[in-house]
């Protein structure tokens, strides 16, 4: 059965493929900060709070090989990289950017009430 006949036949749920595709919570904050532009290892670490570099390596390797984040090499001496989106990639944009005004107006507060 071809993927498309699946879907229609509600054998598979597209946010569930979805959210496989993405991974994590750090896939999705990597994507909504690389959306901006194209950025280097050390631009991403110093820009998304509480995220440590095995965890950034590790999450861009996933994303690169999910067709996510391209990583190009710009100099060998001293060696650096730079991580872009895909076109895929990209149409996530207006969705994150969604989620952003979301959790600002809803998951910021839920946040700062104190435990019941």
């Amino acid at each position: 059965m071809t993927r498309a006949k699946a879907v229609q036949a509600g054998n598979v749920c597209p946010m569930v493929s979805a959210t496989k595709l993405l991974g994590s919570v750090w896939s999705m904050v990597i994507i909504s900060y690389l959306v901006q532009g194209p950025k280097g290892f050390n631009e991403l670490l110093k820009a998304v709070p509480g995220l440590n570099s095995k965890t950034l390596s590790r999450t861009l390797k996933s994303l690169q090989r999910k067709g996510l984040v391209e990583r190009r090499v710009l100099n060998l001496q001293p060696f650096s990289v730079s991580y872009s989106l895909t076109p895929m990639a990209m149409e996530l944009a207006p969705i994150l950017e969604q989620l952003r005004k979301w959790g600002i107006k809803w998951a910021m507060q839920n946040s700062r009430k104190p435990p019941a």
